[in-house]
């Protein structure tokens, strides 16, 4: 972390604290970095949690998901420095001019589905969808961020069933039939409409 200078948090979650950071080299270039405390990550037994989130980002290369340039720790830390996005998120947005109208609405949704379509190609379940999650770069377009929840699977592709119903209506028909364990939240296209109704 001495490679880089903290200028102010920006927001906290369940997992750290995420601060606006600085490299110290010439490109100045700004990052978010999420800090997490090892002793709180033990305590709150969220260590799978932390490495799902690390491993999902260090996985993704999409332009809908917020990018993982490092991610590193020391003696009582976790540190994961992300792009920094200047446009806020979602819900904030939608807080401060009231409503998306049908285009907007469109727009955004559409970039979404796009960034849950590569997700679930790479066997990656976000699992937290919601406009806090959601933020937006200088150019407009939005990033999927906080993976704190999510999970993986790279024992084979999502389907649609695996997406829309729970465990125990996808039954296998047979026990030789049985299916990889997956995780995943019930209904992350219903999660996404829902939060697409404003």
């Amino acid at each position: 972390i001495d490679d880089f200078d903290i200028i102010k948090p920006i927001s906290r979650g369940a997992f750290g604290q995420v601060y606006l950071g600085r490299k110290r080299d010439k490109s100045g270039q700004l990052y978010a970095i999420k800090v997490m405390k090892k002793k709180d990550v033990i305590n709150k037994n969220m260590i799978e949690q932390v490495v799902a989130e690390r491993d999902a980002l260090a996985i993704s290369k999409s332009p809908y998901v917020v990018h993982l340039f490092y991610s590193f720790q020391s003696r009582d830390k976790i540190f994961l420095v992300m792009e920094y996005l200047v446009g806020g998120d979602l819900k904030s947005l939608l807080h401060n001019i009231g409503y998306f109208d049908e285009e907007m609405a469109r727009f955004y949704t559409a970039q979404i589905i796009l960034a849950l379509e590569y997700l679930h190609s790479h066997g990656i379940i976000h699992r937290d969808l919601k406009p806090d999650n959601m933020l937006l770069s200088n150019t407009g377009k939005v990033k999927l961020t906080d993976f704190g929840l999510s999970q993986l699977t790279r024992e084979r592709k999502p389907s649609f069933q695996d997406v829309m119903s729970t465990p125990s209506v996808a039954t296998p028909r047979s026990q030789s039939q049985r299916r990889p364990a997956y995780h995943r939240t019930p209904g992350q296209i219903l999660s996404l409409t829902s939060n697409f109704t404003f």
